[in-house]
């Protein structure tokens, strides 16, 4: 484990006192949090301009570092939209690229394994990568001339501006123990919650964790109108074959049907132990979880630190387990006589995209539909 990773686990350890370990990160927590007050200042001020584009741009972020389930809700969002008959630009930065670009479509896992991920699964939407999002979106909309754009982890790109600015929290984590980065998970204050015009409780959800965030969005939300708290829990619905994975078939295999086997993970990605936590939730017996950093590139010898030991386990006819966002990433290292016997674990959002896009979206107070000018959030 990476220390990235084990850092990122420390954010979200129980308890209400910050563990002796971060003590040393709290000056740099101070460092950051002036920084991100002096910009946010800025903007307030005006001293720091918005970009108002021509058509809606809905913009979907988090407060926190990763894993609150914002690749499978844009995609859903996004669905939403192209059922509904609508041209849809999905703005990825690409962060975690092997191979950074300018502006482009996510052709190959290089470019950005989540934009390259939703451009498999979602080849009706046009998935852009650019590093200058600005720039980017420019060029999209001259491009690719789109009734929507969603701006991808959003929330604190404040360049430019959104019809609608949805904020994704995670149910079973929340904002962990509430320090900002480094010492936290928090990208910015939890004050900031006042910018969002909805927010989207993720994943596992209680009735104190939804009453916990809509007392925040209450304390801290729209004066006018108290944002709205939408629950999105994540349904566990099996594994999926690596021979299906660009196919939009949600007929999954059953856990049940691999509960006598030894099941090898790996994975790359900004909550691992929620990955490992899952599967043997479901029965699987876990031999190992080779857990990487998240948005790691994978090499040669990665795989083949997994592979030996999937050898190791022949016998026992073992199965490989991993994750969407990792898969496209090793497809070269595994060879046709593994492929069978190699998975992915969907875990999929309680949301239909087109409910939400008809239902919700379209008729939120001071929402613009597609061809008049978007307002700022």
């Amino acid at each position: 484990m990476s220390f990235k990773t084990w850092i990122a686990g420390q954010h979200y350890q129980p308890g209400k006192m910050l563990p002796l370990w971060l003590w040393p990160l709290l000056p740099l927590e101070w460092g950051y949090r002036l920084g991100v007050s002096l910009r946010l200042l800025a903007y307030q001020m005006n001293w720091l301009k918005v970009y108002q584009a021509d058509i809606p741009v809905i913009s979907v972020g988090n407060l926190t570092t990763g894993g609150t389930g914002k690749t499978p809700i844009v995609l859903e969002i996004a669905r939403g939209m192209i059922k509904a008959g609508k041209t849809v630009v999905i703005l990825s930065r690409g962060y975690g690229a092997a191979d950074p670009i300018d502006y482009g479509r996510a052709l190959n896992p290089s470019h950005g394994d989540e934009a390259y991920m939703m451009q498999e699964q979602l080849p009706e939407a046009i998935v852009i990568v650019g590093r200058d999002r600005l720039s980017t979106l420019k060029r999209a909309v001259r491009d690719y001339r789109p009734d929507y754009v969603i701006l991808d982890d959003g929330f604190q790109y404040r360049r430019l501006g959104r019809a609608i600015n949805i904020l994704l929290i995670d149910g079973s984590k929340l904002v962990g123990n509430g320090h900002m980065l480094p010492a936290g998970p928090l990208r910015e204050p939890l004050s900031e919650i006042r910018r969002a015009d909805l927010i989207f409780l993720t994943k596992q959800i209680s009735k104190a964790s939804m009453e916990t965030v809509e007392g925040w969005a209450k304390a801290y939300g729209k004066a006018k109108a108290q944002t709205q708290v939408l629950p999105v829990e994540f349904q566990t619905v099996g594994l999926r074959p690596m021979a299906d994975f660009r196919t939009v078939s949600k007929h999954f295999a059953p856990f049940s049907q691999f509960q006598d086997y030894p099941v090898i993970a790996f994975s790359a990605i900004a909550q691992p132990q929620s990955f490992e936590d899952t599967l043997v939730s479901q029965g699987l017996r876990l031999v190992k979880h080779f857990a990487f950093a998240d948005h790691h590139v994978y090499n040669q010898a990665d795989m083949l630190d997994v592979l030996d030991l999937y050898q190791e386990y022949q016998a026992e006819r073992p199965i490989l387990v991993t994750t969407d966002k990792d898969l496209p990433k090793v497809r070269g290292w595994i060879s046709n006589a593994v492929q069978p016997y190699v998975y992915t674990l969907q875990m999929q959002p309680a949301l239909d995209g087109r409910w939400f896009y008809d239902e919700f979206l379209t008729q939120m107070p001071g929402y613009v539909k597609a061809g008049k000018h978007a307002h700022t959030r």
